[in-house]
């Protein structure tokens, strides 16, 4: 039997131990507030059939990208990031010939997007582990890797023998908005790293009310300081 002494010591050590436990977890729980952060994102992107008109198509096939990014913790829920992200996959296009008693042609490109969005963050708890939402929206530049017929000038630095320039193909560009949503999991390890893992839809508008779909599905690997 625990005499009254040792009665009083077991309770204020399990009273010191509980506070503080609950000292740490709270610290841990304002881990992100106003912190910034840093990340690396490898992302999966679906395959899509884009449509166009008078029934041009562009089959993509499914690609990883991986982009960057830097973020703000407004405190332990609002999150707003810039990111920054490129990607390459080869694609078949079908072409439809103006006349219509030629056959579609069909061919093999190499695409190449690269993209700048803003991001806005909200965690739902405020402890290492939450869900979260997330939305964006920024531009896309796109290289279709079609030849528009055209000749300019490029330049490429090689060892021992210096910058060479030569006449390059130049090919189908263009920019355009891109937006999108996403829902995932946050796990904060400690005070500096953390892991992110969600799945979303990112949409890129090229008018005529031509606004395909992409599912992504992204894991974030990130430093808070």
């Amino acid at each position: 039997m625990l005499n009254t002494k040792n009665t009083k010591a077991v309770t204020l050590i399990f009273l010191l131990i509980s506070l503080t436990s609950l000292n740490a977890q709270a610290a841990f729980n304002d881990s992100r507030v106003e912190k910034w952060e840093f990340y690396l994102a490898p992302k999966l992107t679906n395959s899509k059939v884009l449509q166009f008109e008078n029934g041009a198509e562009a089959d993509i096939n499914k690609r990883s990208s991986l982009a960057f990014g830097f973020g703000y913790n407004i405190n332990a829920h609002i999150e707003l990031s810039m990111e920054f992200g490129s990607s390459s996959a080869n694609y078949t296009s079908t072409v439809i010939p103006e006349d219509p008693a030629e056959s579609p042609v069909k061919s093999t490109q190499s695409l190449y997007t690269s993209s700048l969005n803003l991001g806005f963050t909200y965690n739902v708890l405020s402890g290492p582990f939450t869900p979260f939402i997330t939305a964006s929206v920024g531009s896309t530049y796109i290289d279709s890797g079609i030849f528009t017929g055209n000749v300019g000038t490029g330049c490429w630095y090689y060892p021992y023998v210096g910058y060479v320039c030569g006449p390059v193909a130049q090919t189908y560009t263009s920019t355009e908005l891109n937006y999108g949503a996403a829902l995932g999991l946050r796990y904060d390890f400690n005070r500096k790293l953390y892991m992110k893992g969600d799945v979303g839809k990112n949409y890129i508008d090229f008018g005529n009310s031509n606004t395909p779909d992409f599912t992504t599905y992204r894991f974030t690997f990130g430093f808070m300081f």
